[in-house]
């Protein structure tokens, strides 16, 4: 079983598991280019008998490390949405993938619980190995390819990433008008509590889906941008096309 976890990253994704690995019981490590604690050490220490290699650094770099490191005896895995399974170097016999599916802050105070973790392997018996060790931890977890992993993390990006943006314009709309963002809060909310495995488009709502072109053209003119009164143009277009679809 798992449980000598050597951690290659003091970011934000690496500092949140190796606490939380901690906090489990587990013996962890963390090395880094740049230690920033007298608890970490230097990436020239590293060895090969950590029973799980984590590499949590930036896509980028992380296939060059994989050739820098020593071969390790144990697991050698990242924690990328994109990064293929392929491009880990082949001196490491047992090669795998253990993505969190999470937006993590180093101080963060998620439930490593309630995270989903997307699993990997170059072999079915370190896949079960993996799938073994999550299930001891209480871990929740998926069995998906690099292929699919890239679509989930597009769609990740999609719905977290540039949903915050449309949050983050949503309250720049508000400050200008002196009103609370957290007046938004409960609508939001609500939408969250409403998604379902169904498409969302079903509950889509607002001036795009029931064709209120003067609400529309209103809400352009009061956006001094643009660019983001384009965007509020082709955005009210793809909801209006994808309700017609469904109609």
């Amino acid at each position: 079983m798992i449980h000598k976890i050597a951690i290659i990253g003091n970011g934000k994704v690496g500092t949140f598991l190796s606490k939380a690995f901690a906090d489990m019981g587990l013996d962890v490590s963390v090395y880094a280019r740049n230690p920033k604690s007298a608890s970490q050490k230097k990436l020239s220490e590293l060895g090969d008998d950590s029973d799980l290699c984590l590499i949590c650094i930036a896509d980028r770099n992380i296939a060059e490390l994989t050739k820098c490191i020593p071969a390790q005896k144990g697991i050698l895995a990242h924690s990328s949405g994109t990064v293929p399974l392929e491009d880990l170097d082949i001196r490491h016999p047992n090669r795998g993938i253990f993505y969190p599916l999470m937006s993590l802050q180093a101080e963060s105070e998620v439930d490593i619980q309630s995270i989903p973790f997307c699993l990997e392997a170059s072999s079915e018996s370190i896949l079960n190995q993996l799938k073994s060790w999550a299930q001891s931890l209480d871990l929740s977890y998926y069995e998906i390819d690099s292929k699919k992993r890239k679509q989930l993390h597009l769609a990740a990006v999609i719905s977290h990433n540039f949903s915050n943006y449309l949050y983050h314009w949503a309250w720049q709309v508000l400050q200008k008008a002196d009103i609370d963002f957290e007046i938004l809060k409960p609508l939001l909310s609500q939408q969250v509590k409403g998604l379902s495995a169904a498409d969302p488009i079903l509950n889509q709502t607002g001036p795009a889906v029931r064709g209120d072109l003067n609400t529309i053209k209103a809400h352009q003119e009061l956006l001094e941008n643009p660019e983001l009164a384009d965007l509020y143009q082709k955005l009210s277009t793809l909801i209006q096309q994808s309700n017609e679809k469904e109609l």
